[in-house]
């Protein structure tokens, strides 16, 4: 079951939950409170689905998001224009599984630690460009490369890329960008992704190349290193070595 699917199918819950449990108290309820109790559960029932700590405030405010929208009755045109943003945005999630995630200041800090002097350096679903950004800045030396194939995220990576010549900014799916010639791979995808980015690590990765993933673990293949980012999210990289 998808992240989304089991987002959706715990709100259920919990909504079922709060009215089963009002309906037999017998009281009144209004629409603020209702929404505040379901996002409440829901937030305190996410740890046993396993899903990581920032799905808790997602849980919290879903509801309450539901009901504003209710209230405020916007046009239906607004509506087609957020599904369209939402498509340009995380159309790849579709194909992919993948969503759309953004390194902070403290992992590319971390991870600079890691990129040996002059390395070649692949970002594989790189988002908006934030990673190679701060190399751009930071690491003048290193001669990056991103691939990313949400539309809207790949834009905007470009616009905040096309001045950097050490940058190489690419509109492509990750599984079709070939590995060969890089000296670290780092890439922040999802669990589901990364069996799949595994094999093609051991089948590309030239010798002696750094796989870098931001929080999610390949399964069965212990990493070389587990370094704690020390953010609010929990986030820690994990290194393999080919």
């Amino acid at each position: 079951m998808s992240q989304m699917a089991r987002l959706l199918a715990l709100q259920g819950v919990a909504c079922l939950t709060v009215f089963a449990g009002f309906a037999l108290l017998g009281q009144p309820i209004s629409r603020w409170t209702f929404a505040l109790l379901v996002g409440i559960a829901a937030a305190l029932a996410a740890p046993l689905l396993h899903q990581g700590r920032w799905w808790r405030p997602i849980h919290l405010l879903f509801p309450l998001a539901v009901a504003a929208a209710d209230i405020l009755a916007w046009p239906a045109w607004y509506w087609a224009a957020g599904l369209l943003t939402l498509l340009l945005l995380y159309g790849g999630v579709i194909k992919s599984r993948v969503p759309l995630f953004l390194s902070n200041a403290r992992t590319m800090a971390l991870l600079s630690q890691h990129i040996p002097a002059n390395a070649r350096f692949l970002d594989l679903g790189a988002g908006t460009g934030t990673v190679l950004a701060w190399l751009a800045r930071h690491r003048p030396d290193v001669h990056s490369c991103g691939v990313e194939t949400a539309w809207l995220p790949w834009l905007i990576g470009r616009m905040r890329l096309r001045a950097r010549s050490q940058t190489r900014w690419e509109r492509r799916d990750l599984f079709e960008q070939p590995l060969a010639g890089f000296d670290v791979v780092y890439a922040y995808l999802s669990p589901v992704a990364m069996p799949a980015l595994w094999d093609k690590i051991s089948r590309e990765l030239p010798p002696g190349a750094l796989f870098v993933s931001n929080s999610f673990a390949v399964p069965d293949q212990p990493p070389l290193l587990r370094l704690p980012v020390g953010d609010w999210k929990g986030s820690e990289l994990l290194l393999w070595r080919r």
